[in-house]
């Protein structure tokens, strides 16, 4: 896209009606199989935060995802996310999400990379969570830590896309930008079963704007034993192409409605 001002961008992607769009962590973003990137535009021509952290692009791509079998798909993929821990405020980190919202999207796949809570939670698997415990925040008696991503049926359905590295789980969202000492990751799994430094924002602004969602965590490393963010990002390397691979059937399971014929249409 040429130089426009955000509000002229994102009319240009609501005239696109992309069919869901995906957040992608850390060095996670990569096109779908059988995708064609039709436009790309960075984050500060959209006026979204632009985060620091190495593995985030900043940009927002929008890809036509075509198979013999299925619909044709429009995906709007933001690629990277800022984080808390880099000074953002709530309202900065909900700004995507609330964007996509007033463009027409109504549904909603978050990745993010992620450690282990659980023995039997290996480097390499992908964690649909229904639940997000968002521990970002003091407590507040008007705001609950849990917050739902979707029923359990759905993520069933999701995880049966990625087999037997899919496990079912909830997502406990901490602010960072430290790892996890063993302490901290043993109380911890007394909330869920993996945990990472995103989500939360975007939950909270898919909720409040009627978007439905599905969470991908993927583990990069069990909880306190991750070395550095370059440790975390050759994980995601190989964590990616998975993603890559089944991101489309990801959003069919999701939404079956999609699959009956409303990918032909609009979103």
């Amino acid at each position: 896209m040429t130089m426009m001002a955000p509000a002229a961008v994102m009319a240009r992607v609501a005239a696109w009606r992309p069919h869901a769009a995906v957040v992608f962590g850390s060095g996670l973003a990569v096109l779908p199989a059988g995708a064609d990137l039709e436009d790309e535009v960075p984050y500060d021509s959209l006026g979204w935060p632009c985060g620091s952290v190495q593995g985030h692009r900043n940009v927002l791509q929008l890809v036509r995802v075509s198979s013999a079998a299925r619909a044709e798909l429009r995906l709007a993929l933001a690629c990277g996310r800022p984080h808390r821990y880099e000074g953002w405020s709530d309202a900065e980190l909900e700004t995507p999400v609330r964007r996509l919202a007033e463009a027409g999207v109504r549904r909603l796949v978050l990745t993010n990379s992620c450690g282990s809570l659980r023995p039997h939670v290996a480097p390499g698997a992908v964690v649909v969570c229904a639940e997000v415990i968002d521990l970002q925040r003091p407590p507040a008696a008007d705001l609950s830590p849990r917050l739902p991503v979707c029923s359990t049926e759905a993520a069933a359905r999701v995880g049966a896309v990625f087999g037997a590295v899919a496990a079912p789980g909830a997502y406990v969202a901490v602010t960072g930008p430290q790892f996890e000492t063993p302490a901290e990751a043993a109380w911890l799994a007394g909330y869920g079963d993996v945990v990472g430094m995103s989500a939360t924002p975007e939950v909270r602004a898919a909720q409040a704007t009627g978007v439905e969602c599905c969470l991908l965590a993927l583990v990069a490393n069990a909880a306190a034993a991750a070395g550095s963010h370059q440790d975390v990002l050759a994980a995601s390397g190989r964590l990616a192409s998975v993603l890559a691979a089944g991101l489309a059937a990801v959003v069919f399971a999701r939404w079956s409605e999609l699959g009956d014929g409303e990918a032909n249409g609009g979103s």
